[in-house]
C-alpha cells in the first residue's frame, strides 16, 4: 500500500514523498527504512521511512494525524474484513437440523449440537465445542477450543479468544459430611460488542442468568463466577477473579490481578488498580487500591506518611 492509500483512511495530512511504498507496519524501535511506524510520542526515535505521528517529522515521509492511537485503529480495521464466503468443514461434526447461514467459516473437528442458531458471518475455530440450543449473533468470532455450553446467548460481534470456557457449572457446593456441588440450571448472556480473551472461564448462573453488558472487553486469564453482572464498556484485566453473585456498574476498570468478593456491588465509572482486593461494595466515579481496597488517594496519603517515617 502507498502512503497516500493510508492517508486517505485515516484522514491525515500526508507529506514527503507520496509514492512511498509501505513494506510492513511495525513498532517504531523495529520498523526501517521500508516501513510505516506510529509514533504515539513524537520524540521516539525510529528507522522507519513513514511515519503517522501529531506533527511532521524532520527527515521522513508522514502523515499528521490528531491522534495517532484512532489512526492505527482505522487503518487496521481495514486490514480485517467481514466474512464473505461459507467454508465449512468436512471434518466438523454438525446436527442435520441446523441451518447454517449463507456467510460463515467452520474449521475442522468443530461439535455443533441440535438447536444451536448462528448468525450471519460468524467464525468458529478449529476445535471448538457449541452445546445443545446456544445463540451465536451475526458476524461473531469463536476461537479455536472454545467451549460454549448450553443455555448461552452470545449478540452480535462477539470475540471470545482460544480455549475459552463459557457455562460452566460454577463452583458451589453444600457440606453434607463431604462437599456436594449445587447443580447449575441458569445461562450465560453475552451483549454486542463484547470481546472476551484466551483461557477465560465465564461459570453460568446457579438460578438465572450470568451477564456481561455490552461494549465490555475482558482480557485473558480472567474468571467470572456464576450470576456475576458485569455492565456496559467495562474492562477487566488480566489474571482478575470476580467471585458469585457480584454486580459491577457500566464503564468499570478492573485492572491486572485483581480479587472481587461475592455479592458485592461496585457502582459505574469506578476503577479499581491492580492486586487489589475488593471486600466491601465500592461507590460510583471512585478510584481504589490495596488490600483490602480503600480510595486510592487515601492509600496514596498512606503510603506517604509511611515512607516518610522510613526515611526519616
Amino acid at each position: 500500500m502507498k502512503l497516500i492509500e493510508v492517508a486517505r483512511i485515516v484522514n491525515g495530512v500526508l507529506y514527503g514523498r507520496k509514492d512511498f511504498l509501505i513494506k510492513n507496519i511495525l513498532p517504531p524501535e523495529e520498523a526501517g527504512p521500508d516501513d510505516l511506524a506510529f509514533l504515539f510520542d513524537s520524540s521516539i526515535k525510529t528507522r522507519a521511512g513513514a511515519v503517522i505521528a501529531r506533527k511532521e517529522i524532520r527527515g521522513k515521509s508522514g502523515i499528521v494525524v490528531r491522534d495517532p492511537r484512532r489512526a492505527m485503529y482505522q487503518l487496521l480495521k481495514r486490514f480485517t474484513g467481514k466474512i464473505k464466503k461459507r467454508e465449512i468443514s468436512p471434518l466438523s461434526w454438525i446436527d442435520k437440523q441446523i441451518n447454517l447461514p449463507k456467510f460463515c467459516v467452520i474449521e475442522p473437528y468443530v461439535t455443533i449440537k441440535r438447536g444451536v442458531k448462528i448468525g450471519s458471518g460468524t467464525f468458529i475455530g478449529a476445535g471448538a465445542y457449541v452445546d445443545e440450543g446456544v445463540i451465536i449473533g451475526k458476524n461473531c468470532t469463536i476461537g479455536q477450543g472454545v467451549v460454549i455450553y448450553k443455555n448461552t446467548k452470545l449478540g452480535n460481534f462477539v470475540e471470545i479468544g482460544a480455549h475459552t470456557v463459557i457455562g460452566k457449572e460454577g463452583f458451589g457446593y453444600i457440606n453434607k459430611g463431604s462437599y456436594k456441588r449445587i447443580r447449575h440450571i441458569g445461562g450465560v448472556d453475552i451483549a454486542d460488542y463484547v470481546e472476551i480473551g484466551s483461557n477465560v472461564a465465564i461459570d453460568r448462573g446457579t438460578i438465572g442468568d450470568t451477564t456481561i453488558g455490552k461494549g465490555t472487553k475482558i482480557d485473558n486469564l480472567v474468571h467470572i463466577a456464576h450470576n456475576v453482572k458485569i455492565g456496559k464498556n467495562c474492562l477487566i484485566m488480566g489474571q482478575t477473579g470476580i467471585a458469585g453473585s457480584t454486580k459491577i456498574g457500566n464503564n468499570v476498570i478492573l485492572c491486572g490481578q485483581v480479587g472481587v468478593s461475592d455479592h458485592l456491588k461496585i457502582g459505574d465509572n469506578t476503577v479499581v488498580y491492580a492486586k487489589s482486593g475488593v471486600f466491601k461494595d465500592l461507590i460510583a466515579n471512585e478510584q481504589y487500591s490495596g488490600i483490602p481496597a480503600r480510595r486510592h488517594k487515601l492509600v496514596l496519603r498512606a503510603l506517604a506518611r509511611l515512607y516518610h517515617q522510613i526515611e526519616e
